[in-house]
């Protein structure tokens, strides 16, 4: 079985609305292209390279980058899960920035988009992994 690595995610609209011609009725089921969203060209230049210096300076909108739901959080749809995810992240990053020492040997980081979580071809590989002093 092969999973997609860009799911879409299911809603309903809560309300009647047109956009680009297109009518949707309250009730509808829509699909959202997460990946799609994130990775328009019209954004932002070459979106598939991983560059988060592209925010320092720039104004971005509650619906330019989605990786957790777009808009408010108060009003709006966003995963129950985000901010559990933030505080992860922050702590990994802290960890491997701040706790640890180690090399990353020359390996196949491509991705193996069948996987979720997706995966590196050659997994991540570090060595020489020692706590600091």
């Amino acid at each position: 079985m092969q999973v997609q690595f860009f799911p879409a995610v299911a809603a309903r609209v809560k309300s009647d609305f047109e956009w680009r011609g297109y009518r949707f009725s309250k009730g509808y089921r829509v699909l959202l292209d997460l990946y799609g969203t994130n990775t328009d060209a019209r954004s932002w230049d070459a979106p598939q390279e991983f560059r988060p210096e592209r925010f320092h300076d720039r104004e971005v909108t509650p619906y330019d980058f989605i990786p957790q739901g777009g808009g408010d959080h108060h009003r709006n749809h966003r995963c129950p899960g985000e901010w559990i995810a933030i505080s992860q992240m922050k702590a990994f990053c802290s960890f491997f920035v701040n706790a640890i020492d180690y090399e990353v040997p020359d390996q196949d980081l491509d991705l193996e988009t069948e996987e979720l979580p997706p995966m590196p071809k050659s997994r991540f590989i570090m060595r020489n992994v020692r706590r600091r002093q």
